[in-house]
C-alpha cells in the first residue's frame, strides 16, 4: 500500500505517491510515484490529457475477471524501483481499413531503442488424427483481434497427470499446450492466435509428451504486461519452475532473460530470494534501458490506419521528497510507458527516489512530505 503524503502540494492533475523499497544495490530508498496522461498526436509529440488517470493500486484484470480467470490488464504502479522502462501496449490487432484478413504481423518499435513484432492469427482449433500429427484448420479471417496472454500459447493440462494439473510455467492462461496425444485432448482445441513469427507453433512439434519438455515449447507473445507468476519472472522472486531438470539451459535463458546457469544455482541456493528484475513488467523485448521521455514510437497494425507515429512528450515531473533532512530535489526516472490503443492515450509513470539509513530510521522518522509539479 502506498505511504501516505503529508503536506504533499496539492495538483489538480498528478496523481502520486510515496513508496518504500530497495534499489538495485538492496539499498533502502523511499520513492515518489507519479503518473501523467496524454493524448497521442500522430507524427507529434503527445499533449496532456484534459485528466490524468489515477496510480493503478492493484492489478486489474481482463473481463472484470481475477487471476485465476483472466490476465492482467493494468499492472499496478506501485513498483518502488524498476531499472529499466517497461513499454508495454493494450489494445487489439486491426487490419488495415478493415478488410478482414487471416494472419498480419503487429508491431511496436522505440526508434534507436528497440522493437517487437508478433504475428497475430485468426481463430483455429486442432483436429485429432490416429497416429499422425493432428491438423490445424485454416485460419478465420479477423479484422480485430485483442493482444492478451490468454490467446497466446500456454494452458494447464487437467488430465494427463495423475498426481495434478499440469501448468505452462511461461503462461498458465494461454491456449495450445497438449501434454498427452489423446483424441479427446486434442481434437477441437482452440489455438493460439498471437504467436512469434520465427518460432511457430507447428503440428510434429506441440505435442511435448513429458512435463519436463516444457522448456523447448514456445514463449508466449504479447505487448501487454507479462504477469508476476509467470517464468521467467517469478524467479526473480525465487520461484523455481517445476519439471525442469538441473543443467537444462531454457530458451530465456539463451536470450539473456534469466541468469546463466539460474536452475542449478537456485538449488544450491546461491542466488538471492528477490531481485528488482521481478518488476519489469514488460512483453518480453519491451523492457529498456530508462528513456528520456522524448523518443519516437510507432505502432505496426495496431490501429485502423496501419501505421502510427508518435512521440513521447519530452516533458518530466519535478520531484522533491522530505523525509526529515528537508526538502529534495529527485532525478525522475521514467518507469512505465503505456499505451492503450483504442483511446489513443499514453500512461507515464515516474519515479524519483531519496535513500534513508534504513529500518531503524524509521522510528524516529518525523516527517513524510512530497512534492509535484
Amino acid at each position: 500500500m502506498p505511504v501516505t503524503v503529508a503536506g504533499a502540494k496539492e495538483k489538480k492533475k498528478a496523481g502520486y505517491a510515496v513508496q518504500p523499497g530497495q534499489d538495485e544495490a538492496g539499498n533502502p530508498i523511499f520513492s515518489v510515484l507519479v503518473k501523467r496522461t496524454y493524448d497521442i498526436v500522430p507524427n507529434g509529440p503527445a499533449v496532456r490529457a484534459e485528466e490524468d488517470l489515477p496510480l493503478t493500486p492493484i492489478d486489474e484484470y481482463y473481463d472484470m475477471g481475477d487471476a485465476q480467470t483472466s490476465t492482467v490488464k493494468y499492472e499496478a504502479d506501485l513498483a518502488p524501483f524498476k531499472s529499466l522502462t517497461d513499454v508495454v501496449f493494450i489494445g487489439k490487432a486491426m487490419a488495415m481499413g478493415g478488410k478482414p484478413v487471416t494472419a498480419m504481423d503487429v508491431g511496436l518499435q522505440v526508434e534507436g531503442v528497440g522493437a517487437k513484432i508478433v504475428r497475430v492469427i485468426g481463430q483455429r482449433r486442432c483436429v485429432f488424427q490416429a497416429g499422425r500429427p493432428p491438423v490445424f484448420t485454416p485460419p478465420e479471417p479477423f479484422t480485430e483481434m485483442e493482444i492478451r496472454y490468454d490467446n497466446a500459447y500456454g494452458g494447464k493440462d487437467k488430465q494427463s497427470l495423475p498426481e495434478g494439473p499440469f501448468h505452462y510455467p511461461r503462461n498458465d492462461m494461454g491456449k495450445g499446450l497438449i501434454l498427452k496425444y489423446q483424441k479427446e485432448f486434442v481434437d477441437g482445441m482452440e489455438l493460439p492466435t498471437i504467436e512469434d513469427p520465427a518460432d511457430l507453433l507447428t503440428p510434429e512439434g506441440m505435442v511435448l509428451n513429458v512435463p519436463e519438455a516444457w522448456p523447448r515449447g514456445p514463449m508466449p507473445q504479447g505487448l501487454g504486461w507479462y504477469q508476476r507468476t509467470w517464468y521467467p519472472r517469478a524467479f526473480y522472486a525465487g520461484s523455481i519452475p517445476p519439471y525442469v531438470e538441473t543443467g537444462t539451459m531454457t530458451k530465456e535463458e539463451f536470450l539473456g532473460l534469466i541468469w546463466k546457469d539460474h536452475i542449478v544455482l537456485a538449488r544450491k541456493s546461491k542466488l538471492p530470494g528477490f531481485h528488482v528484475r521481478f518488476l519489469q513488467g514488460a512483453s518480453q523485448g519491451l523492457s529498456f534501458p530508462p528513456l528520456k521521455g522524448d523518443e519516437t514510437i510507432k505502432l505496426r497494425g495496431l490501429t485502423p490506419g496501419g501505421m502510427l507515429k508518435f512521440a513521447l512528450p519530452g516533458e518530466t515531473p519535478m520531484l522533491r521528497l522530505d523525509i526529515g533532512g528537508g526538502m529534495q530535489r529527485l532525478d525522475p526516472v521514467l518507469h512505465t510507458v503505456q499505451i492503450r490503443g483504442e483511446e489513443r492515450q499514453l500512461d507515464l509513470v515516474w519515479r524519483g527516489s531519496l535513500p534513508y539509513p534504513g529500518i531503524e530510521y524509521l522510528a524516529e522518522m518525523t516527517t513524510l512530505a512530497a512534492e509535484v509539479e
